[in-house]
């Protein structure tokens, strides 16, 4: 029964009291391109992955490309290394070097789905591979970060070790969709859509693009989503599902504003070259907040910039020629769009009763 193999798995981990381990059942692997593993865009992916495998294996005696035929096994956690093992012959399934794993972390739909991504050793095609766990999934996913810290830990201390400076940023401090330390900001808002815009700047593009929507469109079409502003990234997800619609990279904002009426905002994303999105939303009570999270974030990565520019260069740390490159401008109209928030402020406070 259930609850027989549940005791056998459990009485299994007592026994391997030195290490770390957790009942799972493999969902099966994704193929991830190294693309998708690019910063910003590596959470999406792996709970894509996640999403993918969970709901197409609704009936988990499916077997096919599963390890441990769909059943239960044994994630283990030993020293450096993360091993699955089947739980009654004690059958090593798979060996996994923990400083090899690209990223970690828990579902968003589900806190019992976990995925890990590594390079498979034979075909060198990066693997995204996902577990339904019997407790929640972040215990996996704090365990692996400790293990992590203290690989880290012993290689600073210890003399005796060359250490490759490279390997140890690779390891994987925290799990997806954000790190733990990195402060977000959650605005529930409607999302009036995206549109594509001639102009990576002006009020006159944002006002335009707003008008524009807000005509096309009855109030009960608009979306109700969570606006996640972090210092890196911004994320749209709906309300209701949590899908991921958007997720924005900060460094390529181009050009911010409150719209005509204060309710409305916008932001303009450079995609590619010539290419730019507008992305616009309805606030109650008023912009105010979503607008000033999200200067504040642009602000913060124009000064991590300037951070970064060599004291002895005396040039910006943002790129040169071509005059109109799309880094020129995400660093120079986060001052235009803070002006122009300021003024539809104070043009909304003039008008109000």
């Amino acid at each position: 029964s259930d609850e027989s193999l549940k005791e056998c798995l459990f009485s299994q981990c007592l026994l391997m009291c030195v290490m770390q381990c957790f009942a799972v059942r493999s969902l099966g692997w994704v193929e991830i391109s190294e693309e998708e593993m690019a910063p910003g865009r590596s959470s999406v992916a792996v709970n894509n992955c996640i999403r993918q495998l969970s709901y197409q294996k609704h009936n988990l005696d499916d077997t096919a490309g599963i390890w441990g035929e769909g059943k239960e096994m044994l994630l283990v956690l030993e020293n450096e290394t993360l091993n699955l093992i089947e739980p009654h012959g004690r059958t090593l399934l798979h060996s996994q070097p923990i400083i090899s794993i690209r990223v970690w972390g828990v579902g968003r739909d589900d806190g019992r789905d976990f995925a890990y991504v590594a390079r498979d050793k034979l075909t060198h095609v990066l693997k995204c591979h996902v577990f339904r766990c019997d407790t929640p999934a972040k215990n996996i996913a704090t365990s692996l970060h400790d293990i992590c810290s203290k690989i880290m830990a012993q290689r600073k201390s210890s003399s005796r070790l060359n250490t490759d400076p490279s390997r140890l940023r690779d390891i994987p401090f925290q799990e997806f969709p954000a790190p733990k330390n990195e402060l977000v900001q959650r605005f529930q808002v409607r999302y009036l859509g995206r549109v594509p815009v001639t102009k990576p700047a002006g009020m006159d593009v944002i006002n335009v693009a707003l008008e524009t929507a807000l005509n096309n469109k009855d109030k009960e079409d608009w979306t109700p989503v969570t606006v996640n502003v972090a210092s890196a990234t911004l994320t749209i997800l709906t309300s209701e599902t949590e899908e991921v619609l958007s997720e924005c990279r900060v460094r390529f904002l181009s050009f911010m504003g409150v719209g005509k009426d204060v309710h409305t905002f916008a932001f303009i994303m450079a995609e590619g070259p010539g290419d730019f999105i507008c992305h616009m939303f309805w606030c109650d009570p008023t912009a105010a907040s979503l607008s000033e999270a999200v200067q504040a974030a642009c602000m913060l990565r124009y000064q991590k910039c300037l951070d970064a520019r060599s004291p002895s260069s005396g040039s910006s740390c943002l790129p040169g020629p071509p005059a109109d490159s799309v880094a020129r401008r995400v660093g120079s109209s986060v001052k235009k769009g803070v002006q122009s928030l300021l003024g539809s402020f104070k043009r909304s406070g003039s008008q109000t009763p």
